[in-house]
């Protein structure tokens, strides 16, 4: 819990932007990424890509992806 805090407020739209490209520069599919990185399925991540939420319109438990990209994103 304390570990999502401490990323304060995550830029959704940029996340992911960058989440995007680097997916398609290493030729990860959304459903890939999704079930290994996110634990989602692939219509969700979907979702989260088209259409990220503002993060202060966002409840903990929908922070939790955006979180979830940026640590995988800083572990690149």
């Amino acid at each position: 819990q304390e570990e999502f805090d401490r990323y304060g407020v995550i830029d959704t739209e940029d996340l992911v932007r960058q989440v995007k490209d680097m997916l398609s520069q290493f030729s990860i599919s959304q459903r890939l990424f999704g079930e290994n990185v996110l634990g989602l399925s692939q219509g969700s991540v979907s979702d989260l890509l088209a259409r990220p939420k503002p993060w202060h319109m966002l409840t903990q438990k929908g922070r939790e992806p955006f979180i979830r990209m940026k640590l995988f994103l800083e572990q690149q």
